[in-house]
């Protein structure tokens, strides 16, 4: 377990009145990011810590009552014991937040981005949670540009220059368009490649609901700091043009027995991956395991397997083995 480092009332105090002059703007101030965490019986009663971040920190029995956390980014938090009465976080990120036994009556947590958050013998009269969401963890797909210059039948939103942590990519511009009211559904997947030195994010449009107007206002007022393009423009002009594959007889997806095996993922990916090899699908096997170990998640990496076999049962293959054995008897 991480050591985490012991924050004391007085230093809380003097970076929170940093941190305010940070939010106005004001010389000497500094923006809060608390990492790796402790603090314990310390007041944070009444003050503002909007826009500032917590990530990995841990607060036992603090008084939270009528502090603000509006817009701050919270990221393995735990909170024990806290009197979080009339707490304020809204349009706030939650990604793995825990409250235990916490006095939260009456507190707002409205507008904000949830993943993994848990209320544990909590006191939550009163407590708001208008217009939340869960923001699903985003399937990562690491593509080449000439994967890019094969995809004429896609659109999507191109941002170039997205160095750092991609999750956090995918949290920030599914929120920022959510909140925008562009997205009504959030993007489940994107693709990464890189080009020019630089590392761009594909966010595409299949599968998830949005006002295709607004983004494009959106795109022009934020191109400046995204670089941000369509696919459609992308490629023709930085990649030499879209590639137009000459059609293929699609190839069938091969049965494959997995009710009934072992139910660990790496076990089935393992089945799945020797059916397509058997059956000539060498680079569709590759494919299929790296999305898998990328996605994180098991009902997810269920279903990538489902898209590259037809999913039967041990007893169906069993079933034709003793029908094939019954046949080559009568042709005796």
């Amino acid at each position: 377990m991480d050591e985490k480092r012991k924050v004391t009332q007085e230093e809380l105090d003097n970076i929170c009145i940093l941190h305010n002059k940070f939010i106005e703007d004001e010389d000497g101030g500094i923006h809060a990011v608390f990492e790796n965490c402790s603090f314990e019986r310390l007041s944070f009663k009444g003050k503002q810590f909007n826009s500032a971040a917590f990530r990995n920190c841990e607060f036992r029995l603090c008084d939270m009552t009528d502090a603000g956390m509006c817009f701050a980014e919270l990221n393995n938090v735990k909170f024990s014991g806290c009197d979080c009465t009339m707490f304020t976080a809204e349009e706030a990120a939650f990604r793995n937040v825990t409250f235990d036994k916490c006095d939260l009556k009456s507190a707002v947590f409205t507008h904000s981005s949830l993943r993994n958050i848990a209320f544990d013998k909590c006191e939550t009269d009163g407590m708001s949670m208008q217009n939340c969401y869960e923001l699903p963890e985003a399937e990562i797909i690491r593509v080449s540009p000439e994967d890019l210059r094969k995809m004429s039948d896609k659109e999507g939103l191109i941002l170039q220059g997205c160095g750092g942590d991609l999750q956090e990519w995918a949290d920030g511009i599914n929120s920022a368009l959510i909140d925008t009211d562009i997205l009504r559904s959030p993007f489940d997947r994107l693709y990464v490649f890189e080009n020019e030195g630089l590392t761009n994010i594909m966010f595409p449009f299949e599968d998830v609901e949005l006002d295709v107007g607004k983004l494009a206002m959106w795109r022009l007022q934020t191109h400046e700091q995204f670089g941000g393009t369509w696919l459609s423009d992308y490629v023709p002009n930085r990649l030499g043009g879209f590639i137009e594959e000459q059609p293929a007889q699609e190839q069938k997806k091969p049965d494959c027995p997995l009710i009934g095996q072992d139910s660990n993922i790496y076990n089935l990916m393992g089945i799945a991956s020797k059916t397509l090899k058997r059956n000539g699908m060498a680079e569709q096997a590759k494919e299929m395991c790296d999305r898998i170990t990328s996605s994180g998640d098991y009902n997810k990496a269920l279903c990538i397997i489902g898209e590259y076999v037809n999913i039967t049962s041990v007893d169906d293959d069993d079933m034709e083995e003793s029908e094939d054995e019954g046949m080559e008897v009568t042709m005796n």
